[in-house]
């Protein structure tokens, strides 16, 4: 593929059954686009071992090692190739590129998109290991938390073919860019149905804890202010969320297609989220990633952070967002 068209997903590949489905699962979600292509990359994990008697011969050795790479790649990435080509994207729209003596898959998929300029990465919620949950420092951790200015697709081979998309945004600046990321990246496929949904924190501690008991003037003044609070807070909510119905609209989304929610917090911002999408039947939920603060990743505790190590069964995207 000489000339990669703009809209460009670095897909991560390890071989495993579930990665395999994962990108089947994924590819079908996209809905066979002509106006995107896909980088399949595997990291080949390499522990050389040269024998007694080989040392003089480290040069061959070498070689043929290279060789037994390319073959291991090739053998990963080419049933991903076909999975790709039966979701009805044409052979030009997929290319391979292999990682040998990959001693970082998760920093390797990382240098690989910037050095191929490519701005949305694919990996699967887990692969060759066999633990439930995924856990920090797994290859899907690493490249969430790391992929600076970078969009990461956390496929799931359990996802539903649904159609249904979830947008959780928390802001204003948040809500424009997953808008943008939506009408560029998804809202060319057809037949899927948005929900916007926004989670109204709690009240902050100010308009409910003074350290002290109210007289009655000071209830009276309290109850003012919250809500005073909340509806300053109900119109601001109101407005950007409007705003991100007419922009999908104007994509060409049918307006029958798009659901705006906005809901009170009840036993948290990520419970609720994570509670939405188990029982929302979604395909994909899309959630802003915070921007970098001193090259540091995204607090450990952020919603984002939260869904990535709990959400199951859906496509998770993490956008970066101001």
């Amino acid at each position: 593929m000489e000339e990669r068209l703009d809209k460009c997903v670095l897909v991560a590949v390890d071989g495993s059954e579930r990665c395999l489905q994962a990108v089947s699962r994924f590819a079908s979600f996209l809905r066979g686009r002509k106006d995107c292509c896909f980088v399949l990359l595997h990291c080949v994990q390499q522990n050389l071992l040269l024998y007694p008697g080989e040392l003089w011969d480290a040069e061959t050795s070498l070689r043929i090692a290279k060789d037994t790479q390319e073959k291991i790649c090739r053998s990963i990435t080419e049933p991903c190739r076909k999975a790709l080509r039966e979701t009805h994207f044409a052979e030009e729209q997929v290319e391979t590129v292999c990682c040998f003596d990959s001693l970082d898959p998760g920093m390797d998929i990382l240098r690989t998109a910037e050095r191929h300029k490519i701005r949305t990465i694919a990996v699967g919620r887990r692969g060759l290991t066999p633990a439930e949950n995924l856990l920090l420092g797994s290859v899907s951790s690493r490249v969430a938390q790391y992929a600076e200015h970078r969009t990461v697709w956390v496929m799931d081979p359990e996802a539903p073919s649904s159609g249904k998309v979830l947008v959780a945004v928390e802001g204003r600046p948040e809500c424009r860019a997953l808008t943008y990321y939506v009408n560029e990246w998804i809202a060319p496929a057809s037949g899927l149905a948005y929900t916007i949904l926004h989670i109204l924190p709690p009240l902050p501690p100010a308009l409910w804890d003074d350290g002290h008991i109210l007289d009655a003037e000071e209830r009276d003044e309290r109850r003012v202010w919250r809500k005073g609070w909340e509806t300053e807070t109900r119109r601001h909510v109101d407005q950007f969320m409007d705003e991100a119905r007419h922009a999908l609209i104007l994509q060409g989304i049918p307006e029958s297609a798009i659901e705006t929610r906005v809901v009170t917090a009840r036993r948290g911002i990520a419970q609720d989220l994570l509670a939405e999408i188990e029982r929302g039947d979604y395909e994909a939920v899309l959630i802003g990633k915070r921007s970098f603060k001193e090259r540091k990743p995204f607090l450990m505790g952020s919603h984002a952070n939260k869904l990535l190590h709990n959400a199951r069964k859906v496509h998770l995207c993490l956008v970066e967002a101001p």
